[in-house]
């Protein structure tokens, strides 16, 4: 019987007009690329290959920004004003940074293809992962509640503190194993042949740029709390 059908669908696509061959071709051709909504998202931000860019640059970004934030610490008496300006500029692009990596890390575990195929972070880098997560959140989030306070608390600065300390051992490990990999994807990424083949660089590049916009205004807007903050450096 399967025969028999395979038979008669030959003979009509023989027999029939070539004009309603070609159509039919058509048809079917744009039904295979009209993808979803969210297929459509994933393409204009370039799939695995773009979330990891996109994950490079806000790393970079972050590594400006750090270092920046570092310098103010070591003269922290006079440099307090810097330090929570900077940190407040820090916390849009710890937020996208966060995001690509959690997203990377969902399309992994419900075995996307694209991602199963780039595999997973080493084993060491993934048990440390949930802590960088907990202690930059630590580092924030008891940051936010200082400026909030509106002056010193020692024992909220000496929490401040000890998150910092195990946020700067985590991130060390973190830094010097993924910073190879961030210069080596940024590099391929702003090469005009890499550009071509993975998609969605200039939508990469807005959204690094409006979490800096971002977290310039954010420091912009809380500049008068900021300097009217009393808690001296400690």
């Amino acid at each position: 019987m399967a025969g028999a059908h395979d038979a008669s669908v030959a003979l009509r696509e023989q027999t029939a007009p070539p004009g309603e061959v070609a159509a039919a071709g058509r048809g079917a051709r744009r039904l295979a690329a009209r993808p979803g909504t969210t297929s459509r998202w994933r393409d204009r931000l370039g799939g695995s290959e773009g979330n990891e860019v996109l994950t490079a640059a806000a790393a970079a970004l972050l590594t400006v920004l750090l270092i920046a934030e570092g310098l103010t610490i070591l003269r922290i008496g006079g440099l307090l004003t810097p330090h929570m300006l900077i940190g407040l500029a820090l916390i849009p692009p710890v937020l996208l940074k966060l995001s690509s990596t959690s997203y990377r890390f969902v399309r992994y575990y419900t075995r996307a293809p694209s991602y199963r195929r780039k595999g997973p972070p080493q084993l060491v880098l993934r048990l440390l992962a949930p802590v960088l997560v907990a202690t930059t959140v630590g580092v924030f989030a008891t940051g936010i509640w200082l400026l909030a306070l509106g002056h010193r608390s020692d024992q909220l600065l000496f929490l401040h503190k000890a998150f910092f300390v195990a946020w700067g051992a985590v991130f060390g490990i973190h830094f010097l194993a993924y910073a190879p990999r961030v210069a080596r994807s940024l590099r391929s990424d702003w090469g005009r042949i890499h550009r071509q083949r993975v998609p969605g660089s200039g939508l990469r590049g807005m959204l690094v740029a409006a979490s800096l916009g971002t977290g310039a205004a954010l420091a912009l807007a809380l500049l008068g709390s900021v300097t009217g903050w009393h808690g001296g450096a400690g």
